[in-house]
């Protein structure tokens, strides 16, 4: 089966929120599970602001995007808590929760034939997050970045694609660029962009779904005028027990200092490569850090390019 909507945990329930009324934000440091009314549904996520919050200071804003068949809670919780991240780095967590589809599955909805699970508009969601965020925090508005794990990953390509005025860059994990957003791809600005992938994690694209990861590598490559030819690199072997090792793809030099990172996780499969990673599942890569490699990625970029 085509590993679109997999995860490491199917959840039991959707989401769990901490009280009945929960629209309100209440510009306050700390974990906060939250809904908000967008396009007539009402629509669930988990925002974290972290004590390093300075409401004098505008602050960058991080969306981590769950995969298919999971919940919001699950991927802050066992795939990529950024929490810490987050404190250290001042820069605000969202987390926000798909809807489900005609089966009760958890899905983000991509827009187009071959990958439209629901009729839920999801890229204006994000965009109503972004807004509603920056209403009640002082958000840095030329840098708002998104990442995400397999079909969270599919959303982060459909928002640089159809949101590119307001995401100054994107990072997809075990996640490809879906035909239909190629198709209707109109980015409106060098957007940097990064990508972890597996080898063994249909690597080579599914033709009537989609994209290769070197295809997607390359149209962003293309778009950004970067360099033609990767700088490569092998990194350490941290972990030589977890079958499987790291290569390290980079285009340099592209309008306004963008550029595209790959790491090619050689032997990987469908996983959040993790220090930490619990190698009894699907393989985890446990030479890299994912979340902070992400973070640093994101940090040196504004939606005008390289800071």
């Amino acid at each position: 089966m085509i590993k679109i909507f997999f995860i490491i945990i199917i959840s039991s329930f959707i989401f769990i929120s901490c009280s009945d009324d929960n629209e309100e934000i209440s510009g306050d440091t700390g974990l906060f599970y939250q809904s908000t009314f967008f396009d007539e549904l009402s629509r669930d996520y988990i925002l974290f602001v972290p004590d390093s919050y300075d409401e004098n200071e505008n602050t960058p804003i991080v969306f981590n995007l769950h995969g298919g068949s999971s919940t919001a809670e699950e991927q802050l919780n066992y795939i990529s808590d950024m929490r810490s991240l987050s404190d250290n780095e001042k820069f605000i967590l969202v987390y926000p929760q798909a809807s489900s589809d005609a089966n009760g599955i958890p899905i983000w909805n991509l827009g187009g034939v071959n990958s439209k699970a629901t009729d839920v508009d999801d890229v204006g969601y994000i965009s109503h997050l972004i807004d509603r965020i920056s209403e009640f925090y002082s958000v840095d508005r030329d840098r708002v970045y998104v990442t995400g794990f397999s079909n969270g990953g599919y959303l982060s390509f459909e928002l640089a694609c159809k949101l590119s005025s307001k995401i100054a860059a994107f990072a997809s994990v075990a996640g490809h660029m879906f035909i239909d957003t190629y198709n209707e791809c109109s980015p409106t600005h060098p957007t940097p962009f990064l990508s972890i992938n597996g080898t063994e994690d249909n690597y080579d694209g599914i033709s009537e779904y989609y994209l290769s990861v070197d295809s997607s590598n390359n149209y962003w490559i293309e778009y950004n005028n970067t360099d033609l030819n990767a700088n490569i690199v092998d990194l350490e072997d941290v972990n030589t027990s977890d079958g499987s090792t790291v290569q390290y793809h980079s285009w340099k030099n592209g309008s306004n200092g963008v550029e595209i990172d790959h790491y090619k996780v050689i032997g990987g499969e469908h996983s959040w490569p993790s220090l930490n990673s619990n190698l009894d599942k699907e393989k985890s890569n446990g030479d890299i850090d994912s979340d902070r490699i992400i973070w640093e990625f994101f940090s040196r970029f504004d939606i005008n390019g390289l800071r």
